[in-house]
């Protein structure tokens, strides 16, 4: 949460975060130091206990101070920039004065650290600048000030992803019955007077998903058959839709406020064989058995042991076989690890995976997704994301896990 910033900074030894960005756009640190988006950027500034102050230009000033996290909202010329830029001639000799400045009225005095998504050139070249004016920039290590901080959700953050996981969840129920009520006309499943094809389905989802005021940065997976046993392949769009064949359904959209949501559904159209059924009872029991499990306290790589147990247990090949030396690599089964962190990116801290003993804590957001892939045949895959409390675990959203949509 924002209010662990201070304790972070002092565990580290840390007197000053600046952040400063041309945009708040695919900038999840800036995003969330400021509290919201800005188009035009921005320059953050936080002395260890201490309110932190933003600056922002002239144009953003009204809808910084409406949205921005902390009451100290300035402008850029408050502080002079005009006239720095009259006297040094360019901005990225501008800002480094500027940044010293701000830190020296601030008095931060010691060690400063930087964030923001910079170009790589641009940024060394802030931070020597920064130096050659005094400034002790220092570097830090995974998990920065900044993630360790997002790493649990205030309320704000836990409603906004909620909403976003509610409205996840709408698209997903409309396109499965979507499916469900598909008919058939010479031999081809139809939807909207049209044959069904990944394609199709792909511009359905997409116009639900604006309809709900979402979008999907990163794509949709909707993969069938074969296609379904490669985790991340996004599906064929000239492929048909046919019954009988495993549908691997994975949507992760974003809202305007930054905020995403994961959901991974796994379907038959019509009816499911029992190699199918056998697939999805191993899949299915592994995420109930870590959702069980998962409460504050508990270990990260625990969560993902347990789901290799009951996978094993079914028969299949998983990942730990490469952790204990069994195996080179493991390209049947379950292959990847149990899950990830949600938030303003879509695979944050926490990590639910091998070599991870961190215990998870309240507020956390994480996905819980495990899944079983046959290569040439297909795939299972049942993606839930859920908050993590003192007792276990609350669903943030809610979509039926059925394989068959008969």
């Amino acid at each position: 949460m924002i209010d662990d910033l201070d304790s972070e900074m002092r565990a580290r030894g840390i007197s000053g975060l600046v952040g400063f960005g041309e945009t708040t756009l695919a900038d999840p640190d800036l995003t969330y130091a400021v509290g919201g988006a800005l188009t035009r950027g921005s320059a953050y500034f936080k002395h260890v206990g201490k309110q932190a102050l933003l600056l922002v230009s002239s144009l953003d000033f009204a809808s910084a101070k409406k949205h921005s996290r902390t009451n100290r909202v300035e402008t850029y010329s408050q502080w002079g920039y005009e006239k720095l830029l009259k006297k040094y001639g360019n901005r990225d000799q501008v800002f480094p004065h500027l940044i010293s400045q701000v830190l020296r009225k601030e008095r931060v005095r010691g060690n400063v650290v930087l964030f923001g998504r910079y170009d790589l050139t641009r940024g060394i070249q802030l931070a020597a600048s920064l130096r050659k004016v005094g400034v002790k920039v220092v570097g830090q290590r995974s998990p920065t000030v900044l993630e360790a901080a997002r790493e649990r959700k205030d309320n704000r953050e836990l409603e906004e992803i909620r909403r976003v996981g509610e409205r996840t969840a709408k698209v997903v129920t409309e396109v499965m019955g979507l499916l469900h009520n598909a008919k058939e006309r010479r031999g081809r499943l139809m939807i909207e007077k049209k044959s069904a094809t990944i394609g199709l389905m792909k511009s359905i989802i997409q116009s639900k998903l604006a309809g709900m005021g979402l979008i999907a940065p990163e794509g949709t997976i909707f993969a069938i058959g074969p296609s379904g046993a490669d985790p991340h392949n996004v599906g064929v769009p000239d492929e048909r839709i046919r019954k009988g064949r495993l549908i691997v359904f994975d949507i992760f959209p974003q809202a305007e406020s930054g905020y995403w949501f994961d959901l991974t559904r796994t379907f038959v159209i019509g009816r499911a064989n029992d190699k199918d059924r056998r697939i999805f009872a191993a899949v299915e029991d592994a995420q109930t058995s870590c959702l069980d499990y998962l409460k504050a306290g508990q270990k990260c790589e625990t969560a993902m042991e347990l789901a290799c147990n009951v996978i094993e247990r079914a028969g299949y090949h998983t990942v730990r076989e490469v952790y204990t030396g069994g195996a080179k690599s493991v390209s049947s089964g379950f292959t990847h690890a149990l899950g990830h962190g949600v938030g303003l990116t879509i695979g944050e801290r926490p990590y639910l995976g091998f070599m991870n003993r961190d215990l998870l804590r309240e507020r956390q957001v994480v996905t819980v997704e495990p899944g079983v892939y046959l290569p040439g045949y297909g795939g299972v895959r049942i993606e839930d994301t859920v908050q993590i409390t003192s007792k276990g675990i609350e669903h943030l959203a809610h979509v039926e896990k059925e394989l068959e949509l008969s």
